[in-house]
């Protein structure tokens, strides 16, 4: 039997991790990240001249910053992957300015953390390798998946789609229109599939929609309520900034947190880097300024590099900047009297960069809907990882043998961990159904 997975992030990584320990199970991975599988985990890379006109190499987890593990699940599942040295526990100097249940994911008042050695993106590419050495696994990177047709006779899915430039989600629109779409992946189709993005339920106007059956995308966005926009930012100094802490969750309108790239474990970059993150009342903002759908065509619009690095990119360096500079802020009386000038900027877009929590899904005073899809920017403990509704931590239709999975579906609090289990949850549900064991 033949599962398709859409998204390769580690939703999608730690469902076919758990799926190929089955070998009569053959299992396809679709991604459509330009830079390789990862989704909310990805990584940048940067090859430019600074300011000296010399080559210098910058870094960046642009995505998620670290993750947590919590749950006696998921601890065991990272004692695996710290004995492969594929993460680490991450240590430095980490401080607050916020009120402890609003930090970012708990740091630094709720240790441990880990990050995935040599970027946060290679977690994914390891356990989709590890994987992969099951013959019955099959990754198609740089793959949109823009529909899914059900054959009325044998019930298998068939996956419609596309490849190359026009299957990525900044693509210009026209390029877009002009792609030619064809079956992908298994032509005889697959007896289930696992969905791990959320906007694969969004309407054909989204980039990243798979044109589900509107049954099952509507029972989706009813789970999730809303979603929490994120903005983040990557900076590069010509030189080193003084700067005494490597990574802080901040009080601030406008920055909610920043790490530094060569605090974690095996990141090398010729320049120093920080990630910045909006709050998410600033995405919101945004997002409304700037929506992401042609309120008079309802086309999709692509985050524009020009926009990105004119306005968000340096709205989160500008306040960065003040945070660190100014005595009444984190640093006190050991501010910074200034900052040596950016040599690099880029900023990233994450429209659904987390759920909101499962008891504020239905209600909230901070909720507002823009293009018709649900926002929440309110602060909420992020920290530790609990189960905080009791369901199941994915969403199934076992008539259509459909299941989203992913933190946007799990029970558990927002995050990583939460997301991770989900996808192995979703596995071992479909693996039940399926009437397979390992």
């Amino acid at each position: 039997q033949k599962v398709a997975i859409i998204g390769g992030g580690i939703t999608g990584s730690a469902a076919c991790r758990r799926l190929s320990k089955c070998p009569d199970l053959h299992i396809h991975i679709f991604d459509q990240g330009r830079r390789g599988v990862g989704g909310r985990t990805s990584s940048r890379k940067y090859d430019v001249r600074d300011g000296n006109d010399e080559a210098a190499t910058l870094r960046f987890d642009h995505g998620c910053q670290f993750f947590r593990a919590d749950t006696d699940r998921f601890k065991k599942i990272v004692n695996e992957w710290i004995e492969k040295d594929y993460v680490s526990e991450w240590n430095g100097d980490f401080r607050s300015s916020i009120k402890q249940e609003h930090e970012f994911f708990g740091l630094p008042s709720t240790p441990p953390f880990y990050v995935s050695n040599d970027g946060m993106q290679t977690l994914s590419k390891n356990i989709l390798s590890d994987a992969s050495e099951n013959t019955n696994v099959r990754i198609h990177a740089g793959v949109r998946v823009a529909q899914l047709n059900r054959d009325t006779v044998t019930k298998k899915w068939k996956l419609i789609g596309t490849s190359g430039e026009a299957a990525y989600h900044d693509t210009d629109e026209k390029l877009q229109e002009d792609d030619q779409r064809n079956v992908i992946g298994e032509e005889s189709g697959y007896d289930a599939v696992i969905l791990t993005d959320i906007s694969s339920s969004f309407g054909g106007w989204h980039r990243a929609s798979a044109g589900v059956p509107d049954s099952f995308s509507t029972a989706v966005r009813n789970r999730v309520g809303a979603r929490v926009p994120l903005l983040t930012a990557m900076i590069a100094f010509d030189t080193a900034t003084d700067i005494p802490f490597d990574a802080a969750s901040f009080d601030h309108p406008v920055v909610w947190f920043a790490a530094k790239t060569s605090s974690k474990s095996q990141m090398k970059t010729d320049k120093e880097c920080w990630t910045i993150v909006s709050t998410a009342a600033y995405a919101c903002d945004k997002i409304e300024e700037t929506p992401m759908q042609d309120p008079k065509t309802g086309e999709f619009i692509p985050q524009s590099p020009d926009y990105l690095t004119t306005v968000p990119g340096p709205d989160l360096l500008r306040a960065f900047e003040e945070i660190v500079c100014d005595k009444a802020g984190i640093l006190g009386n050991d501010a910074l009297t200034n900052m040596p000038k950016h040599v690099f900027m880029d900023a990233q877009r994450w429209g659904s960069a987390l759920p909101c929590h499962r008891h504020l899904r239905h209600e909230s005073s901070t909720r507002k809907v823009l293009s018709g899809v649900p926002y929440d920017s309110g602060l909420h403990p992020l920290a530790p990882t609990r189960i905080e509704e009791d369901s199941k931590s994915f969403l199934a239709d076992d008539d259509l043998a459909l299941y989203q999975a992913g933190d946007m579906m799990s029970n558990y609090t927002p995050g990583m961990e939460g997301a991770a289990l989900s996808g192995i949850d979703a596995a071992e549900h479909l693996l039940a159904q399926l009437g397979l064991n390992d």
